[in-house]
Protein backbone atom coordinates (compact mmCIF):
# COMPACT_ATOMS: atom_id res chain seq x y z
CA UNK A 1 0.00 0.00 0.00
CA UNK A 2 3.23 2.37 0.51
CA UNK A 3 3.58 3.17 -3.06
CA UNK A 4 -0.18 3.50 -3.86
CA UNK A 5 -0.46 5.87 -0.93
CA UNK A 6 1.93 8.08 -2.22
CA UNK A 7 1.62 7.82 -6.23
CA UNK A 8 -2.40 7.83 -6.06
CA UNK A 9 -2.62 11.32 -4.61
CA UNK A 10 0.68 12.49 -7.18
CA UNK A 11 -1.67 11.20 -9.99
CA UNK A 12 -4.68 12.73 -8.84
CA UNK A 13 -3.16 15.96 -8.78
CA UNK A 14 -1.45 15.92 -12.68
CA UNK A 15 -4.86 14.26 -13.87
CA UNK A 16 -6.93 17.27 -12.64
CA UNK A 17 -4.59 20.07 -13.64
CA UNK A 18 -4.59 18.43 -16.74
CA UNK A 19 -8.22 18.65 -17.02
CA UNK A 20 -8.47 22.48 -15.85
CA UNK A 21 -6.39 22.94 -18.80
CA UNK A 22 -8.52 21.68 -20.81
CA UNK A 23 -11.40 23.09 -19.62
CA UNK A 24 -10.26 26.47 -19.55
CA UNK A 25 -9.42 25.84 -23.28
CA UNK A 26 -12.76 24.41 -24.40
CA UNK A 27 -14.21 27.69 -23.02
CA UNK A 28 -14.99 26.50 -19.23
CA UNK A 29 -17.24 23.19 -19.87
CA UNK A 30 -19.04 23.32 -17.28
CA UNK A 31 -20.77 20.02 -16.14
CA UNK A 32 -24.40 20.83 -15.30
CA UNK A 33 -25.53 19.25 -18.50
CA UNK A 34 -24.84 15.97 -16.90
CA UNK A 35 -26.57 16.53 -13.54
CA UNK A 36 -30.08 15.09 -14.43
CA UNK A 37 -32.09 13.35 -12.60
CA UNK A 38 -32.24 10.72 -15.78
CA UNK A 39 -28.38 10.59 -16.17
CA UNK A 40 -27.49 10.23 -12.36
CA UNK A 41 -30.52 7.56 -12.40
CA UNK A 42 -28.60 5.64 -15.31
CA UNK A 43 -25.00 5.96 -14.67
CA UNK A 44 -25.03 5.85 -10.72
CA UNK A 45 -28.26 4.44 -9.14
CA UNK A 46 -28.96 1.58 -11.01
CA UNK A 47 -25.32 0.43 -11.24
CA UNK A 48 -25.24 1.22 -7.53
CA UNK A 49 -28.27 -1.47 -6.76
CA UNK A 50 -26.90 -3.76 -9.06
CA UNK A 51 -23.90 -4.12 -6.93
CA UNK A 52 -25.92 -3.99 -3.81
CA UNK A 53 -28.14 -7.18 -4.84
CA UNK A 54 -24.80 -8.65 -6.03
CA UNK A 55 -24.02 -10.10 -2.19
CA UNK A 56 -27.74 -12.46 -3.13
CA UNK A 57 -25.51 -13.99 -5.91
CA UNK A 58 -21.73 -14.40 -4.99
CA UNK A 59 -20.21 -14.67 -1.26
CA UNK A 60 -18.89 -10.96 -1.35
CA UNK A 61 -17.92 -9.45 1.91
CA UNK A 62 -18.53 -5.77 2.60
CA UNK A 63 -15.39 -4.32 1.80
CA UNK A 64 -15.42 -6.14 -1.40
CA UNK A 65 -18.80 -3.89 -2.22
CA UNK A 66 -17.83 -1.23 -0.87
CA UNK A 67 -14.62 -0.93 -3.19
CA UNK A 68 -17.02 -1.97 -6.36
CA UNK A 69 -19.18 1.34 -4.92
CA UNK A 70 -16.00 3.11 -5.04
CA UNK A 71 -15.42 2.19 -8.66
CA UNK A 72 -18.80 3.60 -9.73
CA UNK A 73 -18.64 6.58 -8.22
CA UNK A 74 -15.36 7.98 -8.86
CA UNK A 75 -15.92 10.00 -12.16
CA UNK A 76 -14.17 9.18 -15.42
CA UNK A 77 -11.24 7.89 -16.25
CA UNK A 78 -8.56 9.77 -18.52
CA UNK A 79 -8.26 7.19 -20.84
CA UNK A 80 -11.81 6.96 -21.39
CA UNK A 81 -11.83 10.19 -22.40
CA UNK A 82 -8.75 9.23 -25.23
CA UNK A 83 -10.94 6.10 -26.62
CA UNK A 84 -14.03 8.96 -26.50
CA UNK A 85 -12.24 11.28 -28.51
CA UNK A 86 -10.68 8.79 -31.18
CA UNK A 87 -14.56 7.70 -31.38
CA UNK A 88 -15.17 11.31 -32.46
CA UNK A 89 -16.95 12.60 -29.37
CA UNK A 90 -16.65 16.03 -29.12
CA UNK A 91 -14.03 17.84 -26.51
CA UNK A 92 -16.77 19.96 -24.86
CA UNK A 93 -18.95 17.37 -24.11
CA UNK A 94 -15.88 14.99 -22.55
CA UNK A 95 -14.85 17.93 -20.70
CA UNK A 96 -18.41 18.64 -19.24
CA UNK A 97 -18.94 14.56 -18.54
CA UNK A 98 -15.91 14.53 -16.66
CA UNK A 99 -16.93 17.74 -14.77
CA UNK A 100 -19.86 16.31 -13.52
CA UNK A 101 -18.70 12.89 -12.27
CA UNK A 102 -16.00 14.46 -10.39
CA UNK A 103 -18.47 16.61 -8.56
CA UNK A 104 -20.40 13.38 -7.87
CA UNK A 105 -17.43 11.97 -6.86
CA UNK A 106 -16.27 14.74 -4.31
CA UNK A 107 -20.01 13.67 -2.30
CA UNK A 108 -20.75 10.32 -3.34
CA UNK A 109 -17.58 8.63 -2.11
CA UNK A 110 -17.36 9.98 1.41
CA UNK A 111 -21.30 9.53 1.55
CA UNK A 112 -21.03 5.71 0.21
CA UNK A 113 -17.85 4.86 3.01
CA UNK A 114 -20.16 6.67 5.62
CA UNK A 115 -23.29 4.22 4.83
CA UNK A 116 -20.93 1.02 5.06
CA UNK A 117 -22.51 0.28 8.21
CA UNK A 118 -21.83 -3.33 8.20
CA UNK A 119 -18.20 -2.32 10.04
CA UNK A 120 -17.87 0.39 12.35
CA UNK A 121 -14.53 0.86 11.32
CA UNK A 122 -15.51 2.66 7.96
CA UNK A 123 -17.45 5.37 10.10
CA UNK A 124 -14.36 6.88 11.19
CA UNK A 125 -12.72 7.34 7.52
CA UNK A 126 -15.78 9.57 5.18
CA UNK A 127 -14.52 12.47 6.46
CA UNK A 128 -10.71 11.66 6.24
CA UNK A 129 -11.91 10.93 2.81
CA UNK A 130 -13.45 14.21 2.10
CA UNK A 131 -10.32 15.99 3.35
CA UNK A 132 -8.22 13.82 0.79
CA UNK A 133 -10.62 14.45 -1.83
CA UNK A 134 -10.79 17.93 -1.50
CA UNK A 135 -6.94 18.00 -1.09
CA UNK A 136 -6.13 16.11 -4.51
CA UNK A 137 -9.02 16.50 -6.91
CA UNK A 138 -10.71 19.85 -5.80
CA UNK A 139 -7.67 21.96 -4.91
CA UNK A 140 -5.41 21.40 -7.99
CA UNK A 141 -8.54 21.85 -10.13
CA UNK A 142 -8.89 24.88 -8.96
CA UNK A 143 -5.41 26.00 -8.95
CA UNK A 144 -4.91 25.03 -12.30
CA UNK A 145 -8.35 26.77 -13.47
CA UNK A 146 -7.35 30.38 -12.39
CA UNK A 147 -3.84 29.79 -13.86
CA UNK A 148 -5.09 28.98 -17.32
CA UNK A 149 -7.59 31.61 -17.24
CA UNK A 150 -4.77 33.82 -17.28
CA UNK A 151 -2.31 32.18 -18.87
CA UNK A 152 -4.45 30.48 -21.82
CA UNK A 153 -1.22 30.14 -24.23
CA UNK A 154 0.26 27.75 -22.98
CA UNK A 155 -0.45 24.61 -24.89
CA UNK A 156 3.48 22.94 -24.06
CA UNK A 157 2.93 23.11 -20.57
CA UNK A 158 -0.98 21.60 -21.29
CA UNK A 159 0.40 19.00 -23.57
CA UNK A 160 3.31 18.13 -20.81
CA UNK A 161 0.32 17.80 -18.21
CA UNK A 162 -1.50 15.40 -20.57
CA UNK A 163 1.61 13.06 -20.93
CA UNK A 164 2.27 13.22 -16.86
CA UNK A 165 -0.87 12.45 -16.14
CA UNK A 166 -1.04 9.39 -18.66
CA UNK A 167 2.14 8.31 -17.50
CA UNK A 168 1.22 8.58 -13.78
CA UNK A 169 -2.35 6.39 -14.51
CA UNK A 170 -0.90 4.09 -16.37
CA UNK A 171 2.14 3.23 -13.87
CA UNK A 172 -0.70 3.04 -10.82
CA UNK A 173 -2.97 0.52 -13.22
CA UNK A 174 0.42 -1.54 -13.36
CA UNK A 175 0.99 -1.08 -9.83
CA UNK A 176 -2.41 -2.13 -8.69
CA UNK A 177 -1.96 -5.02 -11.31
CA UNK A 178 1.21 -6.29 -9.92
CA UNK A 179 -0.48 -6.58 -6.42
CA UNK A 180 -3.86 -7.71 -6.79
CA UNK A 181 -3.92 -9.84 -9.76
CA UNK A 182 -1.88 -12.43 -7.55
CA UNK A 183 -4.90 -12.35 -5.35
CA UNK A 184 -7.61 -12.65 -7.73
CA UNK A 185 -7.32 -16.57 -8.40
CA UNK A 186 -8.02 -17.13 -4.61
CA UNK A 187 -11.05 -14.80 -4.41
CA UNK A 188 -13.11 -15.89 -8.15
CA UNK A 189 -16.16 -14.35 -6.47
CA UNK A 190 -14.20 -10.72 -6.71
CA UNK A 191 -13.17 -11.28 -9.80
CA UNK A 192 -16.72 -11.94 -11.00
CA UNK A 193 -18.26 -9.53 -9.35
CA UNK A 194 -15.98 -6.71 -10.81
CA UNK A 195 -16.93 -8.12 -14.39
CA UNK A 196 -20.34 -8.21 -13.61
CA UNK A 197 -20.07 -4.85 -12.29
CA UNK A 198 -18.01 -3.94 -15.79
CA UNK A 199 -20.75 -4.87 -17.89
CA UNK A 200 -23.60 -3.49 -15.89
CA UNK A 201 -21.90 0.18 -16.89
CA UNK A 202 -21.61 -0.86 -20.27
CA UNK A 203 -25.20 -1.76 -20.38
CA UNK A 204 -26.32 1.58 -19.48
CA UNK A 205 -23.80 4.06 -21.06
CA UNK A 206 -25.34 4.41 -24.37
CA UNK A 207 -28.75 5.60 -22.89
CA UNK A 208 -27.10 7.63 -19.66
CA UNK A 209 -25.00 9.31 -22.14
CA UNK A 210 -28.05 10.18 -25.17
CA UNK A 211 -28.30 12.01 -26.93
CA UNK A 212 -24.74 13.13 -26.96
CA UNK A 213 -22.86 10.07 -29.40
CA UNK A 214 -19.30 8.83 -28.32
CA UNK A 215 -19.40 9.10 -24.52
CA UNK A 216 -20.53 5.19 -23.75
CA UNK A 217 -17.05 4.60 -22.66
CA UNK A 218 -16.71 7.42 -20.24
CA UNK A 219 -19.22 5.35 -18.20
CA UNK A 220 -17.88 2.48 -18.13
CA UNK A 221 -13.87 3.46 -17.99
CA UNK A 222 -13.63 5.19 -14.39
CA UNK A 223 -11.01 7.23 -12.80
CA UNK A 224 -8.96 4.47 -10.96
CA UNK A 225 -6.78 7.40 -9.85
CA UNK A 226 -9.52 8.43 -7.62
CA UNK A 227 -11.10 4.68 -6.55
CA UNK A 228 -6.91 4.22 -5.41
CA UNK A 229 -7.11 7.56 -3.62
CA UNK A 230 -10.09 6.55 -1.58
CA UNK A 231 -9.31 2.77 -1.19
CA UNK A 232 -6.39 3.36 0.15
CA UNK A 233 -7.41 5.26 3.28
CA UNK A 234 -10.15 2.94 4.37
CA UNK A 235 -8.88 0.85 7.61
CA UNK A 236 -9.68 -2.04 5.76
CA UNK A 237 -8.70 -1.96 2.53
CA UNK A 238 -7.38 -5.24 1.09
CA UNK A 239 -10.75 -6.74 -0.41
CA UNK A 240 -11.40 -3.42 -1.56
CA UNK A 241 -8.63 -2.81 -3.73
CA UNK A 242 -9.18 -6.39 -5.13
CA UNK A 243 -12.37 -5.84 -6.03
CA UNK A 244 -10.87 -2.41 -7.59
CA UNK A 245 -8.38 -4.27 -9.82
CA UNK A 246 -10.80 -7.08 -10.76
CA UNK A 247 -13.14 -3.84 -11.79
CA UNK A 248 -9.94 -1.95 -13.77
CA UNK A 249 -9.35 -5.25 -15.58
CA UNK A 250 -12.75 -5.92 -17.13
CA UNK A 251 -13.63 -2.07 -17.44
CA UNK A 252 -11.47 -1.66 -20.58
CA UNK A 253 -12.77 -4.92 -22.77
CA UNK A 254 -15.96 -4.13 -22.19
CA UNK A 255 -15.37 -0.07 -22.91
CA UNK A 256 -14.24 -1.30 -26.20
CA UNK A 257 -16.92 -3.75 -26.92
CA UNK A 258 -19.65 -0.72 -25.96
CA UNK A 259 -17.79 1.82 -28.30
CA UNK A 260 -17.60 -0.73 -31.09
CA UNK A 261 -20.89 -1.52 -30.62
CA UNK A 262 -21.96 2.00 -30.87
CA UNK A 263 -19.81 2.98 -33.93
CA UNK A 264 -21.94 4.38 -36.85
CA UNK A 265 -22.17 1.62 -39.94
CA UNK A 266 -20.47 2.39 -42.93
CA UNK A 267 -22.35 2.76 -46.30
CA UNK A 268 -24.18 -0.53 -47.17
CA UNK A 269 -23.59 -1.91 -43.45
CA UNK A 270 -26.67 -2.60 -41.85
CA UNK A 271 -26.48 -1.73 -38.12
CA UNK A 272 -26.59 -4.84 -35.81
Amino acid sequence: MTMLTVLSPLSAWLVMLALSAQACRHGEAGGGHFLTARHLLLAYALPMSGIIALPLLLPLSPESRLGLMICVLSGCGTSGAAIARSAGARPDRIIALMLASAAIALIGLPLAVLLQTDSSHFLGSAGTILAVLLLAQWLPFQLGSRHFRRHRDQQQIERLLDRLASISVIALILLIAWQELPRLPAHPEIALAGALTAVMLGLVSRVATAPTPGLETLIVVRNLTAATLVTTQLPMAAEAMTALCAFGLAMYPVALTVTWLARPPRAGQSPL
